[in-house]
């Protein structure tokens, strides 16, 4: 391959070149297309290496370089020896003279791979002895040159330069010491494929690389303090981001000279947003993938958080339009790198820093000050949610006080911030809804669109965690004030608006029927709206309309009247190409599915198509690009990787946009099929083929929260079948199960086994639900032996932390190892998970019956439960696992008393837990036990048990735990058929159980408080009790007319309890009967006097 002059042959290239250079679209089409078909030969190689050599030209001379790299991509096997080499020696030769950065870059790409194709065979020589010639130049150009062929030849290459990486660094760290700008630069740039060499090498070049790192360090600090070069500092500052991905230690000591730099310009009022915004990305990044190496940096992280807290008042520069270039102002990157720090890093070292800034902000006369408070608050309360909870008595004035506030700003920052509270510190901010409700109602009707949308989210959150008697007094105010707001207002507020309504409808459930008058028409009118400014409104008031039937169901005759107009305009939306109005149109045809029941059975003809049309659309995920396939994989030109990466996000927002709708279309053909077992079996095999279906089937989805969807449609369809082909008269176990429900349960189970071992938790959850739902409906012998056995094995494996969602964990930090933190991870998810399992545990020995499941209790899932229950556990799983053990002990009973010496010590220390579930949930558990097992096994116990249940009978304490104690001690006094009274200290037992009635929340523990007192009065202990009758009548009396009233057959067996030891015991029964007020005396004798056992 002779090197030819640049007016030799070949013109029509020079003009194809300089056409694609030029600013006419069609031209450069057309340029495009000739370019591409003379690149499938391998003769243009030569031309293009003479244009990429020699043309005076620097845009040819780049273009040729990036056509080239192609070209080689395909053809380099094709070419002679010499002709190969011939083009290295070239390009070598071009790479030091080249004069342009941007043509010297693209050469460097060039030649990175050309060594792809060379190095590995040993091909090339000369280029190792080229870079070290370079590298110790005089000529700075040439020292530059040296990085930048490292960093690319690290980049393409560099799995056969790993024996040479001593070697490298030095080199690279002479360039980070350079004097000229240029070569530091170009060092700072070679650092990131270098650590990915690094990372997989041992730890004496990880030593080594930490030299590096603080060489960089030294140029990042000076490029500040100097300001002279805001290029390299950016440079610099993004490479620290890379190196906390990495697995390998990589930072190592210098973490927090390199968090103290990141703060330093970040916080630095007098440098480029832009600068500032990568600075302050380094924060985030080491949060996130360092939490620990950070964390143990305690009195660096307080500096950090004090740093960001006060960067949250400074004022955004008087030009900055971050709508024109989308820069963030200096308060937002602050509270964004607040965010991660509350996130990732110990609760306790980062919330008194902001609790402290605002209480101190909150009191300045400077509006953006109080402001600051608020926002910095707001922005911790997911992360820090679990110490704020029980803070909240010294967060809600602040919040409070901000929602009085004189200023319009910092009334909005206070709306935002009580919705954020709202969002994350349920349920505990619940119990302020009193306050807070009224402050936010004349916020919405003040007439500022900013305070009104933030309000508008804060009504949402705050009422979606209301219940229906909570909210009722102010639905008047709600459902005026938020349609006020939605005739009033934009496009923005006016979603948020309708948001918010949703929630409240949520909420209110059936109690929200009298206001639905003033709704409706707000909700046919954005049903029907057609701008696509108003789509957002569109898709809120669909979700609303769907809310309404599920709360109100199908008893509301109003709504039900309406359901075929509500219809109507669902299917319209269908018509429009939006995949978000497809999504909330699935969403509310299959809650008036579940309101209409079989009712509903006109409607499928339209909604099933519709369902399986989006659970069946092409989304692209295995979709191809029209582009070239082999070009694409090997095409490394920085602006055509932009082109690449750009292609993957539309790409991927396409994913996501269909996903969700994939999601409703899912779980909406599951409730189709439950609400109209019959009508729906002519499409139960398409359903079931679009579920299961490989590939392409929804249970193999690549997003988890569609396999969640698909895992509970599953169960539904098997029921559904199930109730439409019932089994034959007489049938028991598997002769119960016909030919048509095997079939759909066959297919079930394969997808649900598999779905138990997801890399997801949640899909692993929805797996165990609708596994425990199909035991509950179907029994052992529909499932088989099989399938119980892997339940039971999945039991295990969620308790032992070994179920295969369960060992990928959050922190991936391996800059070091504290050996005190718990194990496991996965917040929320990890939970749910447990929850499940913990829920199947009552289902397993209900179905195996309670002799054949005690033994495998105690030998596998009791050891496993009791892991949970170790102290280092966190708070809320170990409340899992008690409420689990609770309800397996109401099904086991005594088969648990063996148990109770390794039990009761647990159950002890949570009766003292600090989280009220907790000792809710664990008062439940003792009682339970002492019921099973009997007084006599649980009477060794009763005096530590006793004691620890003392304090909960206090009135601090909050309702539901109170009642759960007061049933605790209920069904001790019960145990053993009453004889569990005679174990325990009555005198002193009995004035505290009474002084703690009545029962105010969990109204399900009544049976067993009143039968205990029922059974006192009137057994063998009666005696003992005798001066306490008074008040256990007093008791009676209040229970008969209470509200919320207790289940109707306690009521009756208070009443005739009374009733007959006053007709045996008149003389002293019945003035204490008489002195009752007569509206408990009513109530009382109308219960006695009921028909029935």
């Amino acid at each position: 391959m002779e090197q030819q002059p640049v007016s030799g042959p070949a013109p029509d290239l020079d003009a194809l070149l300089m056409a694609c250079l030029s600013n006419n679209t069609e031209a450069i089409k057309a340029a495009e297309a000739a370019l591409k078909r003379m690149t499938a030969s391998p003769s243009l190689l030569p031309e293009l290496l003479v244009r990429a050599a020699n043309s005076p030209s620097a845009e040819v001379r780049q273009l040729s370089a990036v056509l080239l790299r192609k070209a080689v991509t395909k053809h380099w096997t094709k070419l002679s020896d010499s002709d190969r080499a011939h083009m290295q020696s070239v390009l070598l030769e071009r790479l030091v003279s080249e004069p342009h950065h941007p043509v010297r870059r693209s050469l460097g790409h060039l030649v990175g791979v050309v060594a792809r194709h060379s190095v590995p065979r040993r091909q090339w020589p000369g280029l190792l002895e080229f870079l070290g010639q370079c590298s110790g130049s005089g000529d700075a150009g040439h020292r530059e040159v040296a990085l930048s062929l490292l960093g690319s030849l690290t980049e393409h290459v560099g799995e056969h330069l790993s024996e040479h990486v001593s070697s490298l660094q030095l080199v690279v760290g002479a360039g980070l010491r350079d004097a000229a700008v240029e070569v530091r630069r170009a060092a700072v740039r070679v650092m990131e494929p270098l650590a990915a060499l690094v990372a997989g090498r041992g730890s004496a070049e990880v030593e080594a690389f930490h030299g590096l790192v603080a060489a960089m360090l030294e140029v990042a600090t000076s490029c500040h303090s100097s300001r002279s070069d805001d290029e390299t500092l950016v440079l610099s500052l993004q490479l620290f981001v890379e190196l906390c991905e990495s697995s390998a230690p990589l930072l190592g000591r210098h973490l927090p000279g390199v968090v103290g730099l990141a703060m330093a310009v970040g916080t630095d009022s007098r440098g480029e947003l832009a600068t500032r915004e990568a600075a302050l990305e380094v924060i985030h990044w080491i949060a996130r993938f360092k939490p620990k190496q950070l964390g143990r940096n305690k009195d660096l992280v307080r500096q950090v958080v004090a740093a960001l807290c006060a960067m949250t008042a400074e004022p955004p520069p008087p030009d900055l339009d971050p709508e024109d270039d989308g820069t963030l102002p200096p308060a937002k990157l602050a509270t964004q790198a607040l965010d991660a720090m509350a996130l990732h890093l110990p609760s306790q070292s980062i919330f008194p820093g902001v609790l402290s800034f605002a209480r101190e902000a909150l009191s300045s006369p400077q509006a953006n000050h109080r402001e600051a408070a608020l926002t910095a608050l707001a922005v911790i309360f997911e992360g820090c949610a679990e110490p704020l909870r029980k803070r909240l008595k010294d967060v809600m004035p602040l919040l409070l006080a901000g929602l009085r506030d004189g200023e319009a700003a910092v009334r909005g920052a206070a709306a935002f911030s009580l919705g954020m509270a709202a969002e994350f510190l349920q349920p505990d901010i619940v119990e302020y809804y009193k306050e807070v409700l009224p402050l936010l109602f004349p916020l919405i009707a003040e007439g500022n669109a900013d305070v009104c949308e933030r309000t508008c989210y804060a009504l949402d959150t705050f009422c979606e965690a209301l219940e229906g008697s909570e909210i009722v007094p102010y639905l008047e105010q709600l459902v005026s004030g938020l349609c006020t707001v939605l005739s009033v207002t934009g496009p923005a507020v006016q979603e948020l608006a309708m948001s918010a309504l949703a929630s409240v409808v949520s909420a209110a459930g059936k109690d929200f029927e009298p206001f639905l008058g003033p709704l409706l028409p707000v909700l046919h009118h954005f049903m029907s709206a057609t701008s696509p400014a108003l789509l957002s409104c569109r898709y809120r008031a669909t979700e609303t309309a769907g809310l309404l039937f599920e709360g109100l169901g199908g008893g509301c005759a109003q709504l039900r009247a309406l359901a075929p107009a509500f219809m109507e305009l669902g299917l319209q939306g269908f018509k429009m190409d939006s995949s978000d109005l497809r999504e909330y149109g699935h969403g509310m045809f299959a809650c008036i599915a579940k309101a209409l029941g079989a009712d509903f059975v006109p409607y499928l003809q339209y909604t099933v198509p519709l369902a399986l049309e989006s659970v069946n659309q092409d989304d692209g995920v295995f979709g191809d690009d029209d582009d070239d396939d082999e070009e694409e994989e090997e095409d490394d030109d920085e602006e055509e990787d932009e082109e690449s990466e750009a292609r993957r996000a539309q790409q991927l927002s396409v994913r996501t946009g269909v996903l969700d709708e994939k999601c409703a279309a899912t779980a909406a053909l599951g409730w189709y099929a439950h609400a109209c077992p019959a009508a729906f079996l002519p499409y139960m095999e398409q359903a079931l083929t679009s579920l299961t279906k490989t590939p392409g089937g929804m249970c193999r989805y690549f997003h988890e929260e569609v396999r969640v969807q698909a895992a509970e449609a599953m169960a539904r369809l098997v029921l559904s079948v199930y109730a439409a082909c019932p089994p034959p008269a007489g049938a028991s176990g598997a002769d119960a199960i016909t030919p048509q429900v095997r079939h759909v349960l066959h297919a079930a189970l394969r997808e649900l086994r598999r779905a138990l071992h997801d890399s997801d938790a949640g899909v692993a959850t929805a797996a165990l639900q609708a596994l425990t739902l199909l035991l509950k409906q179907l029994g052992v012998e529909a499932l088989g032996p099989l399938a119980m056995q892997l339940l039971a094995e999945s039991v295990e494996q969620v308790f032992k932390g070994e179920a295969h969602c369960q060992a990928i964990l959050d922190d991936d930090d391996d800059d070091g190892d504290d050996g005190d933190d718990e194990a496991g991870g996965g917040g929320d998810e990890q939970e749910e998970l447990l929850a499940a399992a913990a829920e199947l545990l009552p289902v397993l020995a209900t179905a195996a019956g309670p002799e054949a499941y005690a033994p495998v209790f105690a030998s596998s899932h009791l050891p496993a439960l009791m892991q949970q229950l170790k102290a280092q556990r966190p708070a809320d799983h170990r409340s899992v696992a008690v409420g689990g053990l609770a309800e397996v002990a109401e099904v086991l009973k005594g088969h648990l008393t063996p148990h109770l010496g390794d039990l009761l010590p647990l159950l002890l220390r949570e009766l003292r837990c600090s989280e009220p579930i907790n000792r809710q949930n664990a008062a439940f558990c003792v009682g339970v036990l002492a019921e099973g097992c009997g007084g006599a096994a649980m009477a060794p116990h009763f005096p530590k048990l006793l004691q620890a249940l003392h304090p909960l009978f206090a009135a601090t304490e909050p309702d539901g735990v109170r009642d759960n104690a007061l049933g605790c001690v209920g069904r001790m006094m019960s145990a053993d058929g009453g004889g569990g009274a005679a174990l325990l200290p009555l005198e002193a037992v009995l004035p505290v159980f009474l002084g703690a009635l009545p029962l105010r929340e969990d109204l399900k523990e009544a049976p067993a408080v009143y039968g205990a007192l029922c059974g006192l009065i009137t057994g063998d202990q009666a005696q003992r009790v005798a001066a306490m009758v008074p008040q256990v009548v007093a008791a009676f009396g209040a229970a008969a007319v209470q509200q919320p009233p207790l289940p109707a057959a306690v009521v009756v067996q208070v009443a005739r309890t009374l009733a007959a030891l006053t007709q045996q015991y008149p003389g002293p029964m019945g003035p204490l009967v008489a002195a009752l007020p007569a509206e408990q005396r009513a109530a009382l004798e109308a219960a006695a006097a009921t028909a029935g056992p």
